[in-house]
């Protein structure tokens, strides 16, 4: 049986502190046929000249690859782009500063059923600033998706034909673009599997972790999206700030 392509999407926008691992973590995997999608936002440091570096490099290594850099409109038109360029049966997407666990891959190929959409798996996430790490997993009560993001979005793959049936990310959004995506997903009827691996590791810091109450803003228009009425919607944001704001005063107080 021939075994199915795997594309990895990589955004970038003046990534040159971070790509470099996050291509290395790919450029590991074992699993053939593979392709590499990164899709650069124009950016201004040594990111393009980075990535570039390593064409000889995927070339060797049997590796499929497509590379562009141009202007976008934003993190989820970056990543419409690479869904868009990318010619594999399943997708994943790796951020430019997360990373792939060693044989990823594999275990995706073969967990992921002809009959499942959308798989999902463990992420390492850390934070290398304050020394500490832990594992967070994915969870298949997708009813909550409606208020907050019970998948680890770096650990999933995508079945290109479900972008093709349920739409891919909207560009409107800035911070719960996926979020958005597996609601409606899940709300269209799309079939989801957990795998209990890690399939990525995660850096701290990122938009969404800087962004917080940005974040829950967005989360108000995806559970009105998602039926959820306008007054819950905004409760359910209030409780979350103050729940989050509580353990970060907690945090302050035991260093003290």
């Amino acid at each position: 049986m021939e075994k199915e392509k795997i594309s990895i999407v990589t955004i970038t926008y003046n990534s040159q502190d971070t790509v470099r691992k996050t291509i290395e973590s790919v450029i590991s995997q074992k699993y053939r046929p593979l392709e590499y999608v990164l899709v650069d936002g124009g950016s201004s440091d040594k990111t393009e000249e980075i990535i570039s570096s390593y064409f000889t490099e995927f070339k060797a290594r049997g590796i499929e690859y497509n590379f562009k850099s141009e202007s976008d409109k934003g993190i989820s038109d970056a990543f419409n782009k690479g869904i868009d360029r990318a010619t594999g049966e399943i997708i994943g997407i790796i951020n430019s500063d997360d990373q792939l666990e060693k044989d990823a891959l594999s275990v995706v190929a073969d967990k992921l059923d002809d009959n499942i959409d959308v798989l999902c798996g463990d992420c390492l996430w850390v934070d290398e600033e304050k020394k500490i790490s832990y594992i967070r997993k994915s969870k298949l009560n997708l009813d909550k998706l409606k208020h907050e993001m019970v998948i680890m979005h770096p650990t999933c793959f995508v079945r290109k034909r479900a972008y093709e049936k349920y739409g891919c990310f909207d560009i409107s959004l800035k911070y719960c673009m996926d979020k958005d995506l597996m609601a409606r997903f899940y709300r269209k009827g799309a079939r989801f599997k957990y795998v209990p691996s890690i399939i990525s590791i995660m850096a701290a810091g990122g938009t969404s972790d800087i962004n917080y109450k940005k974040v829950f803003e967005e989360g108000v228009i995806v559970a009105e999206r998602n039926g959820v009425s306008h007054y819950f919607a905004v409760s359910y944001r209030m409780y979350k700030i103050f729940r989050l704001t509580l353990v970060r005063i907690m945090r302050k107080l035991k260093k003290c």
